[in-house]
């Protein structure tokens, strides 16, 4: 369902094309897992579901697949982009490669607006309800607020697509995972993420640095282990499957 502000006419959202609005509303449902990974996508079927025509529907799929959230195959069939573990290396390299780096440096460069812009994004993040969309909105300002001294907009780009996979690792652990919205899950979270921010306004480049590299190392590892236990799962439901269907056949 596309959000009440645009089927109402809200004045903000008539300005933004009929693309552009479904860009946005396809791209909130695709990070949070609301349109499963791997699932097809019908664009008839988003042009009913918005009451669109065709033209801009497929407009905004081709903005989504630039952004690598879909995907289209030999047979011009659309999907939502699959994620999986032989992603996860890559996200994570290239994270621990950048951000530690480009947070060191916006330590040495912040004023007291980075510090306040920084501990304004922590407060968002934690003040938001965990695994919704402004959750993962926060959760990539406040990592972009750490960097922001120091990098370009360009570098945000780049950052951009690693943190929308991010997001949906996190959109499935939540999905398939219960443990991963317990109270405790999220006070560890929001613990881990006060640190940071607490070193960062402290202006302690080496240990912004520090927990930072540790904070994706442990991500990292948690995110592998969500992928064993789904595929665990996963086999063990095919299993009892095969198993009920043997005992019918007898």
């Amino acid at each position: 369902m596309m959000d009440d502000s645009f089927r109402t006419g809200d004045p903000a959202d008539l300005r933004r094309s009929a693309a552009d609005a479904v860009t946005h509303q396809l791209r909130q449902e695709l990070l949070d897992g609301t349109i499963p990974a791997g699932s097809r996508i019908l664009p008839k079927d988003l042009a009913e579901r918005f009451s669109l025509s065709i033209v801009p529907v497929r407009e905004a799929l081709r903005h989504l697949e630039a952004e690598g959230l879909v995907m289209t195959s030999r047979q011009r069939a659309t999907y939502a982009a699959d994620i999986g573990i032989e992603e996860l290396a890559g996200v994570y390299d290239l994270r621990r490669v950048v951000e530690p780096e480009f947070a060191d440096r916006s330590v040495r460069l912040a004023t007291d607006a980075d510090r306040k812009a920084c501990r304004a994004s922590f407060q968002a993040l934690k003040n938001a309800v965990p695994h919704s969309a402004q959750f993962y909105a926060a959760h990539r300002d406040f990592h972009w607020s750490l960097l922001a001294p120091a990098a370009s907009p360009v570098i945000r780009i780049v950052l951009e697509k690693l943190w929308q996979s991010v997001d949906r690792y996190m959109a499935l652990g939540a999905k398939r995972l219960p443990e991963h919205s317990t109270p405790q899950y999220i006070k560890a979270f929001n613990e881990e993420h006060e640190a940071i921010a607490a070193a960062f306004c402290q202006g302690d480049a080496d240990v912004v640095r520090a927990l930072l590299t540790r904070h994706f190392v442990q991500t990292e590892a948690a995110m592998r282990k969500m992928f064993e236990r789904l595929a665990s799962n996963r086999n063990a439901n095919l299993e009892n499957v095969s198993a009920g269907r043997q005992k019918a056949d007898r």
